[in-house]
């Protein structure tokens, strides 16, 4: 995985994309020595979105068999007073 400060990036963008959106390798952006972005290929990120979507729900299936008690939208948006 390759890293780059802001600056760096800045000054290398057609790189960056050309890594991740043609390699498929993940580019970390750091500022001020923390990781702050991580540009990743659209087809990457499509598999994260399925992948989220798909552990969403499995874990709607799993609440609903231990019949967790189920709220109606007008008891959620009471309780939050909305």
């Amino acid at each position: 995985m390759t890293t780059y400060t802001a600056q760096e990036a800045r000054q290398n963008f057609s790189e960056v994309l050309n890594k991740a959106g043609y390699a498929s390798e993940p580019v970390v952006i750091t500022r001020q020595g923390k990781n702050v972005v991580a540009v990743i290929s659209y087809d990457d990120y499509e598999f994260f979105r399925e992948l989220e979507d798909k552990l969403d729900g499995e874990l709607a299936m799993a609440r609903l068999r231990k019949k967790e008690k189920r709220y109606s939208l007008e008891e959620v948006k009471a309780k939050l007073g909305l």
